[in-house]
């Protein structure tokens, strides 16, 4: 008889803990965390302030593309 994985009986309490969505209040977030990291030089330290500069816009642009989005 072949092994079954059953996640919903794993996790019974979570249902939306292994759903494949993101929300967008929880990537936002996490990628303001990234650029406040990369500002405070927590993040890479070693870049120089034209690299975090580059980093940085990046950041913001896909803070643009995830605005885009509803949830």
């Amino acid at each position: 008889m072949p092994f079954i994985l059953n996640i919903g009986m794993m996790y019974p309490q979570y249902p939306e803990y292994m759903n494949g969505r993101l929300k967008k209040v929880d990537m936002q977030s996490r990628l303001l965390k990234i650029y406040k990291g990369i500002d405070d030089k927590y993040w890479y330290p070693e870049w120089t302030d034209e690299q975090r500069w580059a980093a940085k816009c990046v950041l913001n642009n896909a803070l643009d593309v995830l605005s885009e989005y509803d949830y």
